[in-house]
């Protein structure tokens, strides 16, 4: 059995996979140490268990930076996953809707249902894993909600049926979404609570190396199509394809079944993460300088804003090429692939930068970007003479929609409290479902100008510069030139101020009994 919270579990000899916490350490008064068994009884190990000892150690908000590498790099694996997965699904899609049905419709219903999934499963089920069984057990089910989705993927490749993919998008993207309920917030509180958003924007720099590679091979070894063959001799060597990663999958979650990764309980998380007021004001004004849950709430908008112009973006890529830049057609993966590079520098690069300048100063500058370089591109869609400039333009936006994603969910989950750090990251998933939202909306905008594509085009291409404004620009605007909002963020995350808020009380500890419990 995987590990239960005290709630789930009545309290008593439940096993909390806590083998990385210290005997004094937060949290150790509630909860029983659990140590990894061993398969020798002779070298100090339980008989009655069927694996290692580990040492015992902290907690993942108490590792330092050194510590935390090892485990970070662990649940990195998993972004890399992640990316290498909505790579192949993109290059599968494309390749679906032109055998099967080949139209735009058809393709953004693909897209939909993998996105589709993030809406069902992080406040379902997934939250629920998440809360009562913590990270290990929610990887694992992930991974395996991910595996079954690509196996579908056989008897609707042999059939041939649209509504089947729907159906294996639907399962691969509730899958990946499951995992990230957990990755994400992993990767964030894994270490030092200052680097947050480096930690994560590094890591989830391998989902963006797997987006590049992932469409590469797809296209030159994995589901690369000899013109002499047929759509049914094509399907077949998918279906072997999909196979594959499904047992990749399941040889992934048994390795987390084994794998010794550390917990946290929510009053560890409490401990660095919640700021409260040195002296007690008003209900009215705590509200007004706290604003935990209008950082959350907004911080969700913003993902869900940022997800949808991404897929229109990641949609509509190759018709930008192909309708305003004919000249550079046969060039149109080279560049897509190259704007997936400029991505993954940018989120690593990013990362870098956010140990040396707050992240709150990069998220203003990238999502301005964005904004700026959106807003080009539609002045840009009336002729074919800017198509050296339309390509750098796309290109140059993916390369600010970089950090945007980690930072928000980093970000938006400052000063929360214990068990309301694990709901927000939940709500910081579903947010993803604008990628199932807002593409089939730009469609229709489009569609209204037609036969005029180009009119249709540029009309339709405001809704990403009203996303990119409304959602992430917003909510950068806010936590730099909020007071409230950045005085809590800079306590947070920078290591001076945060110690000096930690000696006169402002951050920390007086937590709730109520979140006291691991999950």
């Amino acid at each position: 059995m995987g590990p239960r919270s005290p709630r789930a579990s009545g309290g008593q000899n439940h096993h909390v996979f806590d083998s990385w916490r210290h005997e004094d350490s937060i949290g150790s008064v509630q909860h029983r140490e659990f140590r990894q068994p061993s398969p020798n009884p002779g070298f100090g190990g339980d008989p009655n268990n069927n694996f290692y000892q580990m040492h015992s150690s902290k907690s993942a908000v108490e590792l330092s930076a050194y510590e935390s590498v090892a485990p970070v790099a662990i649940v990195t694996i998993l972004f890399f996953l992640w990316g290498f997965a909505s790579g192949l699904l993109s290059v599968l899609n494309n390749r679906i809707n032109t055998t099967i049905k080949n139209t735009e419709g058809a393709l953004i219903g693909l897209h939909s249902a993998y996105y589709g999934g993030y809406f069902v499963g992080p406040l379902t089920f997934s939250g629920y894993i998440f809360r009562h069984y913590g990270f290990r057990i929610t990887f694992i089910v992930g991974l395996v909600i991910y595996g079954v989705g690509c196996i579908v993927f056989w008897p609707c490749g042999v059939l041939q049926t649209y509504p089947g993919f729907i159906i294996s998008n639907f399962i691969s993207g509730l899958g990946v979404a499951t995992i990230e309920v957990a990755a994400n917030l992993f990767v964030a509180i894994c270490g030092p609570a200052e680097h947050w958003e480096a930690r994560l924007n590094l890591s989830q720099g391998a989902q963006a190396i797997g987006n590049v590679f992932a469409p590469i091979l797809a296209d030159k070894v994995i589901f690369r199509r000899d013109e002499r063959s047929s759509n049914t001799e094509w399907l077949i060597s998918v279906q072997w394809g999909y196979l594959g990663v499904a047992f990749f999958d399941f040889a992934l979650a048994l390795f987390f079944w084994y794998v010794p990764l550390p917990e946290c309980a929510d009053a560890d998380l409490t401990r660095v993460n919640r700021w409260r007021l040195v002296r007690p004001l008003d209900e009215k004004a705590q509200k007004r300088i706290v604003g935990k849950k209008a950082l959350l709430l907004i911080g969700v908008w913003a993902q869900f804003c940022y997800t949808g112009a991404q897929e229109i973006i990641t949609v509509n890529g190759p018709n930008l090429i192909s309708t305003f830049s004919p000249d550079y057609v046969a060039k149109t993966n080279t560049y897509l692939w190259s704007a997936e590079g400029l991505l993954a520098f940018g989120r690593l690069a990013g990362g870098v930068g956010m140990f040396y300048i707050p992240a709150r100063w990069w998220y203003l500058l990238f999502a301005s970007g964005c904004v700026v370089t959106s807003t080009l591109l539609v002045g840009l869609q009336y002729t074919m003479t800017n198509s050296e400039a339309i390509i750098a333009l796309r290109m140059l936006l993916q390369f600010f929609e970089s950090i945007l994603f980690p930072t928000i969910f980093a970000i938006s989950l400052r000063g929360l409290s214990g068990r309301n750090v694990k709901w927000g990251a939940s709500w910081q998933v579903l947010g993803v479902c604008g990628g199932a939202v807002w593409p089939p909306i730009y469609q229709a905008i489009r569609n209204r100008y037609e036969p005029n594509y180009m009119v249709g085009t540029r009309v339709a291409w405001v809704l990403v510069i009203i996303l990119f404004a409304a959602g992430p620009g917003a909510q950068a605007f806010l936590v730099n030139f909020k007071p409230s909002w950045k005085q809590k963020l800079d306590g947070l995350s920078k290591r001076k101020l945060r110690e000096r808020y930690e000696r006169d009380g402002t951050i920390g500890p007086k937590t709730d009994s109520a979140n006291d419990h691991d999950a």
